[in-house]
């Protein structure tokens, strides 16, 4: 905000404030006079002691109104947005509050002058501007220094103020008062250079990630590649890591998985969409358009930080540093100290990816940096991505990141992503005749998809799914099924179809073969791979480039190693520059691709085989095999074999195992005494112990289903681990083993096996495994289309769980005879739905909805026959009364991050109650009133107020229910005697805000 804006508010709002502020104090009696002490503030203010003459509602209307009047003084240009007065209201109501909670009296108060007791009130409501935007906090400190004038002048112009030695500093107070229009228009108010700095930033931020390059998408004109992010992004699933390293069974869209989160570790394969996610997020960062399941990211300013870019400098960088190391334009213009300020409040947003493209001996460094950054700024949210084999389990766990996995596209994902891939494609082609085509072949490749499995597989990743819309295209929907044949597709399209296709002569002179541009720009893959890099210097690129050119006298003598490497960087479309004067592949993919040819065309294949303790080296030693010819295949196999069985470390001969086995999908030809000894060392990896081991088993593809175990000698574990290995292969192959598994008695292991159906055929997996799974205890989780086409298959389905925008009126007609029990719906928090009625499922006892926040009409909930019901992140305001036409309800659970949901209108039918929000005020409720018949109450109540004093005495009016009562950063209790002693239980959880851990203990148990 501008320091003039600020200075009009200020003044304009000066001049009718002190008759809004005098409404806080209570109002002098008939006959007051002098009286020879001081008084104590908590007894002046109107909303405390035995003479409260305000509510806190009130409290809250007197702060809403200051911020009216200061927001109204010009009406030219607002000084904040709209849609935060109500936060600032909240934030300037909570802070005056803290009136009634100061250890002083009036003299003290003056004594203390206006500025120090802004401080004390901010330091008693440390958390009020948490949420608010650089803007709203400039005005938040304004409109708090204004009361806090006002607050003094009221106490020294009070009858009874002893102002003996205080004469003084009252003359000084009113001349403060009288001059406090021309003081805020002259001194600079920090943060107006900032917001300057901040709002060109912003634009920068969403002009640079605002587009994605569409792999393939346009090979006539490059320019129309970059598409829309908020069009060509997909909204992927995680799930939260569990023990062993695992998704959970949870599969969840980005922004519910990532709400309520500061820190999170998001794990993903090669290409599975890491970076295109951290765009996106700084992107709704810049533009304060995230969903609202993600609404406290917004105002929050984003910093991406390419790992690869940042381990090239000497250190890593400080806050200061962020932009220049991450190559932005604007990192010389920033204000000093502007990113520490923002980090400071809790403002800024961290987005660190690729922890797997430093090397393993850079990371513990990264973690140290990460440790300090985490430490110093609490308050800052954090994303950082890596491959799932760059760092173990909870690697950032001390520092309280959740950890999720990116999860394979499912079918419907795949099928939603060719259908945009194409919708792209049709704007870049002018011919309607053309667009035609375009449907057409985007049909084509929809139904090959859904034909052969294996190619399908290639496609769950987005960079693999793009690749394969583009060769689709490219070869008129004639498409190789192999990994190395789609990547050897792939560079030939890019390599020597592209400037054919623009008919363009290259003005360097220069006319390299697709042969010759593979061998260059392998030998810079590889240089990238033996360093541990992902990005190297431009100079560097020459110089590899210079010293193979005497060996390519057709394409340029060495002096032209520049224009050579001009050209590939231009023409290639392999190469781009990330930052000035740095060259990097446009996908890690193609790196290790070249990069493995190199190798195996050096010979350097004892090299290959010792860099398996490396997990950079993954995805290059499986290619390797690949480009290998027979006798190099043998040799290299054997050679990892042998590094596994020598070695002690149990761990290692694990990798060394696993990765031979993963490699023999490229193994086109090969000895089969060799496969033998790959397979014989697989067989003894069976069966995996824990999900982390399924899911590295998993990578080996096939082969590890000839060596799975039957159920009958599995551990559960062990069992549910297999399981997730047959799932993550797929195939009809795996289809058949997993059918092995529907009815054993394990619960857990069976509810595996319903967890799989994303992962395979919806129609294929309903008759060969639902057909026939036990189901009254496993939930069915409905993930797509494709598969609620499959329920009239079903006869019935106990308990369910499904997304809410999948829950239609036909829907529920469908489910009605099937006899569902259970039903979960959890609700995206990124689109409003509209709820159907849920009258016709009368079978239905239990009823949980996660998300009720993006629900438009919740009365559709007045018919159900449920017995309990569970309403999660309810909005606020919302009238619960409808609940009473809910005749057989009996248990309600009821969460808000606003406030506590209440029926207008009792729920006499309801006896058992869990109520999980926000304390606005100081009394709990009278649950009595809302709910007549209640004989249990479960309450988790957060306090909105840090440390406020909280009344308990209205529970006294339930004298036979069984109260469990918690109180997150209480203070004070009150009114706690006479809760009867044998059925209350209280509960006192805090957080120690400097440090944000937290605490917790038993004030007072009145049950045994």
């Amino acid at each position: 905000m501008d320091p003039a804006s600020v200075g009009t508010t200020a003044r304009i709002a000066s001049s009718v404030a002190r008759p809004i502020i005098a409404r806080l104090f209570v109002k002098e009696g008939p006959g007051a006079g002098l009286v020879d002490k001081p008084v104590r503030v908590s007894r002046l203010v109107s909303w405390s002691g035995e003479k409260r003459t305000l509510t806190h509602l009130d409290m809250w209307k007197i702060a809403r109104e200051l911020v009216k009047v200061a927001v109204e003084a010009n009406p030219h240009e607002a000084p904040i947005a709209s849609d935060e007065r109500e936060a600032l209201a909240d934030a300037l109501a909570a802070t005056l509050s803290a009136l009634g909670e100061l250890d002083m009296d009036d003299v003290q108060a003056v004594r203390l002058g206006q500025d120090e007791l802004a401080r004390r009130l901010r330091a008693e409501r440390a958390d009020a501007t948490r949420d608010l935007s650089a803007d709203a906090t400039v005005l938040y400190d304004s409109l708090l220094e204004l009361s806090c004038l006002h607050i003094l002048h009221f106490f020294t112009q009070r009858s009874t103020f002893v102002a003996g030695s205080l004469v003084a500093q009252t003359r000084m107070l009113d001349e403060a008062l009288r001059t406090l229009d021309a003081l805020v228009d002259r001194i600079p108010r920090p943060g107006s250079a900032d917001q300057e700095f901040e709002t060109r930033y912003l634009a920068h931020v969403e002009r640079k990630y605002g587009k994605l390059n569409i792999f393939g998408l346009d090979l006539s004109d490059p320019d129309r590649a970059r598409w829309p992010l908020d069009t060509a992004y997909l909204n992927l699933e995680l799930a939260s890591q569990r023990a062993g390293g695992s998704p959970s069974a949870n599969r969840r869209r980005v922004e519910e998985a990532l709400s309520g989160c500061n820190r999170a570790m998001l794990r993903g394969m090669a290409g599975s969409g890491k970076t295109t996610l951290l765009q996106w997020m700084a992107v709704s960062a810049a533009q304060s358009a995230f969903p609202d399941g993600l609404a406290g990211l917004r105002g929050r300013v984003p910093f991406m930080l390419p790992l690869r870019a940042l381990v090239q400098q000497q250190r890593l960088p400080g806050p200061e540093e962020f932009l220049g190391a991450a190559g932005s334009v604007l990192h010389g213009l920033q204000p000093e100290h502007w990113a520490d300020r923002v980090l400071a409040s809790g403002r800024g947003m961290v987005l660190i990816d690729g922890v797997d493209e430093v090397s393993e001996s850079e990371r513990p460094g990264v973690r140290r940096w990460l440790h300090d950054l985490v430490e110093l700024y609490p308050q800052t949210f954090f994303l950082v991505t890596s491959r799932p084999s760059a760092v173990g389990t909870h690697w950032l766990g001390e520092l309280d990141f959740a950890e999720f996995n990116l999860l394979p596209m499912t079918r419907h994902d795949v099928d939603r992503f060719v259908h945009r891939w194409h919708e792209a494609v049709s704007t870049t082609v002018d011919e309607p005749e053309e667009r035609q085509a375009v449907e057409r072949c985007r049909d084509a490749l929809s139904a090959t998809l859904r034909q052969k499995y294996d190619l399908y597989r290639l496609a769950t990743n987005p960079l693999m799914c793009a690749l394969i819309c583009a060769l689709h295209r490219d070869r008129l929907t004639h498409l190789p099924e192999r990994r190395m044949e789609l990547y050897a597709a792939a560079l030939t399209m890019l390599l020597v179809r592209r400037d054919k296709e623009r008919e363009i002569a290259a003005p360097e002179g220069l006319a390299p073969t697709e042969e010759a541009q593979v061998q260059l720009l392998q030998r810079i893959a590889y240089w990238l791979i033996r360093n541990g890099r992902s990005e190297a210097a431009q100079t560097t690129a020459v110089r590899i480039i210079r010293e193979k050119l005497p060996a390519m006298p057709h394409l340029a003598p060495p002096d032209r190693a520049d224009d050579v490497f001009g050209f590939l960087l231009l023409r290639s479309g392999l190469l781009r520059e990330p930052s000035a004067g740095m060259v990097d592949f446009i996908h890690r993919t193609f790196q290790d691709y070249l990069g493995a040819k190199a190798a195996v065309e050096a010979e350097d294949l004892d090299l290959i085989a010792e860099s398996g303790r490396d997990d950079q080296w993954d995805d290059v030693i499986r290619l390797a095999v690949g480009h290998a010819r027979d006798g190099e295949r043998a040799y290299l196999l054997r050679k990892l074999v042998e590094l596994g069985d020598q070695t002690a470390d149990p761990r290692l001969r694990r990798r060394y195992h696993l990765l031979a086995a993963a490699s023999l999908e490229h193994a086109t030809t090969l000895d089969p005494a060799v496969r033998a000894a790959v397979n014989l060392r697989a067989s003894a990896l069976i069966p995996p112990d824990t999900a982390a081991d399924a899911e590295e088993l998993a990578t080996a593809g096939d082969i590890v289903l000839d060596f799975l175990p039957g159920p009958e000698r599995l551990t559960p574990e062990q069992a549910r681990a297999t399981v997730m290995t047959i799932a993550r292969i797929g195939g009809e192959t795996a289809l058949d083993q997993l059918a092995r598994f529907k009815r054993v008695a394990d619960r857990d292991v069976r509810q595996e096996v319903a967890l799989s159906w994303p992962y395979f055929d919806a129609r294929a997996f309903t008759d060969e495994i639902l057909d026939g799974l036990p189901l009254d205890d496993v939930t069915l989780h409905l993930t797509g289309p494709e598969q609620i086409a499959c329920l009239d298959s079903l006869e019935r389905i106990p308990h369910l769980s499904i997304r809410g925008q999948m829950l239609t009126a036909e829907l529920v007609d469908v489910l009605a005879p099937m006899k569902v029990h259970f039903l979960s719906i959890a609700a995206s928090s990124a689109v409003s739905i509209t709820l159907p009625s849920m009258t016709p499922l009368r079978g239905l006892s239990r009823l949980a909805i996660e998300s009720c926040d993006v629900i438009r009409d919740l009365t559709a909930l007045s018919g159900t026959a449920a017995v309990e019901l569970s309403l999660h992140r309810l909005p606020d305001g919302v009238d619960l009364s409808f609940l009473a036409r809910a005749a057989n309800l009996r248990t309600l659970t009821l969460s808000s991050p606003h406030g506590i949901p209440l029926p207008g209108a009792p729920l006499a039918q309801v006896t058992s109650l869990t109520v999980e929000g926000v304390l606005t005020g100081r009394q709990v409720p009278d649950f009595a009133a809302a709910f007549p018949s209640l004989t249990s109450l479960t309450l988790r109540l957060t306090c909105q107020s840090y440390q406020s004093a909280v009344d308990l005495s209205a529970l006294r009016n339930m004298p036979r229910a069984l109260i469990d009562v918690t109180l997150v950063d209480a203070g004070k209790l009150h009114g706690m005697e006479g809760l009867p002693a044998d059925r209350v239980t209280v509960r006192h959880e805090g957080r120690d805000r400097s440090e944000g851990r937290a605490r917790s203990g038993l004030l007072r148990r009145f049950r045994s």
